[in-house]
């Protein structure tokens, strides 16, 4: 029998680029992917083509999957000899029952290997600017879970002994909290001792709420505060007011969607401005899908071929390329709009024989390429497809090498219904890709653009609320005044297929 074997993946805490990199290489080795609910849905893009899929649930008091199922998901796909992850947020290790379903896997000799994440008790406070010890304050500090499970239901913790330390952080305590107040002042810990309760740690919608001890319970009722949260008692949570570096950012709470092609490389600038602004950044895939259908036999028959920007040319030499057509074999002369589609051609070692104006009219090529009697124009642009006869039987047709287009298969945002504030691009190219993306409501979508031809571009299609960025650069005063005003706008949320409500149960 080909034995796999199962992968126990933490997904860390929710910002999908605290996925550590042995993380992200496991996942995309994966046959079987088995996810929790805390585990970003973004990570799923990681996933080769053909992985399944398995949610599994977790949340409080209510699992999709029991977890003796789970164990036996991951035993009989291993059997199979796929290569099998476990995708768990946080640290596996930290209240994830990673030992128990590791035990399974040796009782059943299957080859496994734990891969650490970022825990949601460590992460959460820092973000929230609480570093779990200082110098000044503590030298010790204590992890706890706050929910005991029904086989340790009569197993109290040694409340004295968490009393005593200087730094507690307790985890999936919301619930139980008044008993853990009530047991902590009981045992000595001071009723003014700073509480903080971290609330979806790392991500746009983190809240935290600053208390006491001997009031905790009665503020978090109060102020409606739900799982899922950290909860960090101790005299580190007063660094809070002087440290608190993620919620103050200028665009803390925005969630923005990104364009991202699968050639990109890395990120780019408009995705680390945003990050970097303290903006949630949320790809959304973009395939660029070759249309040109016209026979290459057929390109003779064409006194000129003439591309519209460097997009339709990339398509093209791609369409050349896949059909092993040698470009010395082209008997038509080239022409470009514009000096980047001349470069496009450059950099492959084609040099065009004319660089028109961009935007010329399609009824001035006659006189501009000196066509003669019934000579032939190949038009390859972004225009709709057409035929025009001109006099003495002057032809151009119009045709479209490629799009830009969403990718639908493509699983995020789409998975877990996420909201987004707004789009953003720096590439003219993909907006209409990014309005397939919006839905019927795109043109009322705010759109950031970074340069003058995308913002242009946006305005021309009917986006009624564009940022414009003419010199590729983000402006923060611009952006900022321009979100004050783009938030009495609509906020769109994607379809959704699960709850984010719930608590850090793993």
């Amino acid at each position: 029998m080909n034995t796999g074997r199962v992968v126990f993946v933490g997904a860390g805490p929710g910002d999908p680029k605290l996925l550590t990199i042995r993380g992200m290489e496991s996942l995309r080795l994966a046959d079987v992917i088995v996810y929790d609910r805390l585990a970003s849905p973004q990570l799923l893009s990681y996933a080769k083509k053909g992985a399944a899929l398995i949610y599994c649930g977790k949340e409080a008091d209510h699992h999709t999957l029991p977890q003796e199922e789970i164990n036996l998901l991951l035993i009989r796909e291993a059997q199979k000899g796929k290569y099998v992850v476990r995708l768990k947020g946080g640290d596996p290790s930290m209240f994830g029952r990673v030992g128990e379903e590791a035990q399974i896997c040796r009782d059943h000799s299957i080859p496994f290997e734990i891969v650490p994440g970022i825990t949601s008790g460590m992460a959460a406070p820092l973000y929230a600017g609480i570093p779990l010890t200082h110098r000044d304050y503590n030298s010790s500090v204590a992890f706890v879970t706050g929910h005991l499970c029904e086989k340790n239901a009569e197993k109290e913790p040694d409340w004295a002994a968490l009393a005593s330390m200087e730094t507690l952080v307790i985890y999936m305590g919301v619930k139980n909290l008044p008993r853990i107040r009530e047991r902590l002042l009981a045992h000595g810990k001071d009723a003014h001792t700073p509480v903080a309760l971290v609330r979806w740690g790392t991500v746009r919608e983190q809240e935290t709420l600053i208390g006491k001890l001997g009031t905790i319970d009665k503020e978090v009722e109060q102020a409606r505060f739900a799982a899922p949260a950290i909860i960090i008692v101790g005299e580190v949570v007063g660094l809070r007011e002087s440290l608190n570096w993620y919620e103050s950012r200028p665009l803390f709470g925005q969630r923005v969607a990104v364009a991202s092609r699968a050639s990109d490389e890395g990120n780019s600038e408009l995705v680390i401005a945003l990050e970097q602004l303290g903006a949630e950044v949320l790809p959304i895939p973009l395939i660029e899908r070759c249309t040109f259908d016209t026979p290459l036999t057929e390109l003779s028959t064409y006194r000129w071929l003439v591309f519209e920007n460097e997009q339709q040319v990339s398509f093209f030499t791609s369409a050349l390329r896949q059909q092993r057509y040698d470009v010395r074999r082209l008997t038509s002369k080239l022409a470009v709009c514009g000096q980047r589609a001349f470069e496009a051609f450059e950099k492959r070692g084609i040099y065009p024989d004319l660089v028109l104006d961009e935007n010329k009219s399609l009824l001035a090529f006659p006189d501009l390429l000196a066509l003669e009697k019934e000579e032939q124009v190949l038009y390859v642009g972004e225009r709709k497809p057409q035929r025009i006869t001109l006099a003495h039987g002057k032809v151009i047709q119009v045709i479209q090498a490629g799009t830009v287009e969403w990718d639908k298969k493509h699983l995020g945002a789409k998975e877990a219904g996420l909201s987004f504030d707004w789009l953003a691009t720096d590439d003219a190219h993909t907006l209409p890709a990014l309005a397939q993306f919006a839905g019927d409501a795109w043109s009322k979508t705010p759109i950031v653009c970074v340069g003058k031809e995308t913002a242009d571009a946006a305005r021309e299609m009917g986006w009624q609320t564009v940022s414009s960025h003419a010199d590729n650069a983000i402006h923060i005063n611009e952006l900022m005044a321009w979100r004050d005003h783009a938030k009495r706008g609509q906020t769109l949320v994607l379809s959704t297929t699960g709850s984010q409500e719930g608590s850090y149960a793993k």
